[in-house]
């Protein structure tokens, strides 16, 4: 009481209109929200319950079809008299006698394509067996070997007994069919002394065709058991326990409450209709989620409830609208601050108008924030500037660098009187240079920068005679890969120079290229006296601590060329990219140059 006293009168007629009317909604949604459930969970199992009915009486009007099919064998002359005929036969008898009732048998289901095989076994002679079947079984099958047996000479309680459905045990059973069985005994005409057994079985699939899934529901939220007393699954709509006993459900205990209700299974609510077959003894069970049930209404719910939050919301804007008019732009001003506060300096405050004082500190924040973004851009700008220099003067440490190799060679020539080989390389120190002059912060075309490589080889060669070769593997798509000026030309110089400047013949420098989605990869190799490994993790170990800022520092294993390189990637690239030292077996040196890969 002392804190509802202690609000200001805005406040408490704000926190008055939304209690009631929230208070009211909410109340009005959930009697409806139950109600609906309650209504709908009654049809459902009223539908249930007649579904289960109805599927019930289809399947045992299919298995009177099925006891029809096995009278007519039961009753066939050929059946009879083979089945009737103890005395002892040859081989050739014997297959003879096989393929009759084969054929025979064949004939008889020719028009149920659902009969998987049907099988005869005598009872004078139980090692025999007669049988038609899509898959034959196992040589030496006989009777004994039928799970069923053990209790044929006992059942009473019909014609035929119905073996809940198993794996086909067959030869050729390789997908695993599943059937179910119609056993019976066949009996002699007219002494009805009993000759024998008859087993037919009907491919389980033969159910989908006798269930509409429209019937009790969506396929995917329902599910269709039907069952034996012992839990012996015959068929599952969803294939999960077809074949095997149902845990976790009593159906002897489910059958004597009530014909539909619910029930808790595996963790889950359902809504249950179930239904016993006198004439089959099965039972057919349809389970439906209750989560399925009040998916649809859950749904309606959500969106009632974010209309009614959505004007609940308007309520209270409107009504703090009203009791806060004043204090408006000062609400304005702090979300203002707070967008400076998150680094944003464009945004401006419009409270600039008003003669008061909101007004007037708007526009004192407005000329702060004028002030201070002034300030960032020249910082900004003095910080590119500090970069572009950095990069002019690494170019004016690699440009002396190319100039003092090329006039030694020059010399070399000059003083050996080759005037021809003079101008050659002229002019290829003359494609050195033209090269080196345009911006480096451009691109160019991979193809470009290798026919720099060509003129600089075409220099070393007369300097170093035969003493190496060059080659370059590089796909052709990548010849128009956009990089950096002057970057495997450096390379190459650092494998000349201190790889194969002590070899006498045989030397070898490698150009390969190779590329992802994001990454162009460029590999420099030589066979010159190579970098031992402890050597080789000292090198990338500088390179990638190298800092940009400070002046060059020539190593003992690293020239002032490959610092600069690397600089110029980390300048404008980032740290992604850059050099390093690849191990490579059997001597000699790699170094890969990591690029991003542009082609524009």
């Amino acid at each position: 009481m002392k804190l509802w006293k202690a609000w200001k009168l805005k406040t408490k007629l704000v926190l008055s209109f939304s209690f009631l009317f929230a208070f009211s909604i909410i109340l009005s949604g959930i009697f409806y929200y139950y109600s609906s459930v309650s209504e709908l969970k009654k049809q459902t199992l009223q539908l249930l319950d007649s579904n289960s009915t109805q599927i019930t009486r289809t399947i045992e009007l299919y298995i009177e079809d099925m006891e029809k099919l096995s009278l007519s064998v039961f009753n066939d002359l050929l059946v009879q008299t083979v089945l009737s005929h103890s005395e002892k036969t040859n081989e050739a008898e014997d297959a003879s006698l096989n393929q009759q009732m084969t054929s025979h048998l064949l004939n008889t289901t020719v028009s149920w394509p659902s009969v998987q095989g049907i099988f005869l076994y005598p009872v004078e002679n139980k090692a025999i067996t007669y049988y038609w079947a899509k898959r034959g079984p196992f040589f030496g099958y006989s009777i004994v070997d039928e799970p069923w047996y053990p209790y044929i000479e006992t059942y009473t309680q019909s014609p035929y007994l119905l073996w809940p459905t198993m794996t086909e045990n067959t030869i050729t059973n390789f997908l695993g069919v599943k059937v179910f069985s119609l056993i019976r005994a066949i009996n002699q005409i007219p002494t009805g002394k009993k000759i024998g057994y008859m087993k037919m079985d009907m491919d389980i699939s033969v159910m989908k065709d006798l269930v509409s899934y429209m019937e009790y529901g969506d396929a995917h939220d329902s599910s269709l058991f039907i069952l034996t007393d012992q839990g012996n699954v015959i068929y599952d709509s969803q294939d999960q326990w077809t074949g095997k006993i149902m845990e976790g459900i009593n159906v002897t205990e489910l059958i004597g409450k009530n014909t539909s209700g619910t029930l808790n299974w595996q963790g889950k609510s359902y809504l249950f209709g179930v239904y016993k077959s006198d004439h089959t003894e099965w039972t057919t069970l349809i389970l439906k989620p209750m989560d399925s049930i009040t998916k649809r209404l859950k749904e309606i719910r959500n969106t009632v409830t974010s209309i009614e939050l959505l004007i609940l919301l308007l309520v209270i804007v409107i009504a703090w609208f009203i009791a806060t008019g004043i204090t408006r732009p000062l609400r304005t001003m702090i979300i203002t601050m707070r967008h400076v506060e998150r680094g944003d300096f464009t945004i401006r405050s419009s409270q600039t108008d008003h003669r008061n004082e909101i007004g007037q500190l708007g526009r004192v924040f407005n000329q702060m924030l004028d002030s201070l973004q002034e300030m960032i851009s020249q910082v900004y700008v003095a910080e590119l500037r500090e970069k572009d220099a950095r990069l002019l003067a690494l170019q004016a440490q690699i440009n002396p660098h190319f100039l003092f190799n090329t006039l030694n060679i020059l010399k070399s020539l000059g003083r050996k009187g080759a005037t021809t080989d003079v101008v050659e390389v002229t002019e290829s120190l003359a494609h050195l240079f033209r090269y080196s002059l345009y911006d480096w912060n451009g691109t160019v075309e991979l193809s470009e920068e290798l026919n720099l490589i060509q003129s600089y080889i075409k220099i070393q060669t007369y300097r170093f005679q035969a003493r190496f070769t060059y080659e370059q593997n590089i796909p052709e798509r990548l010849l128009k890969a956009r990089i950096l000026r002057l970057m495997i030309q450096p390379l190459v110089e650092n494998a000349v120079v201190h790889g194969l400047e002590q070899r006498r013949s045989g030397g070898l420098i490698s150009v390969n290229v190779q590329a992802d989605d994001e990454i162009l990869e460029i590999f420099v190799s030589d066979n010159g006296v190579g970098i031992n490994i402890q050597t080789q993790e000292l090198l990338n170990q500088n390179f990638a601590e190298i800092d940009i800022h400070s002046s060059n520092t020539q190593s003992e294993h690293m020239g002032i060329a490959l610092l600069n390189i690397q600089k110029r990637l980390h300048l404008i690239y980032g740290d992604k990219y850059g050099l390093s030292f690849l191990h490579k077996p059997g001597g000699g040196t790699t170094i890969r140059l990591a690029l991003p890969l542009h082609f524009e």
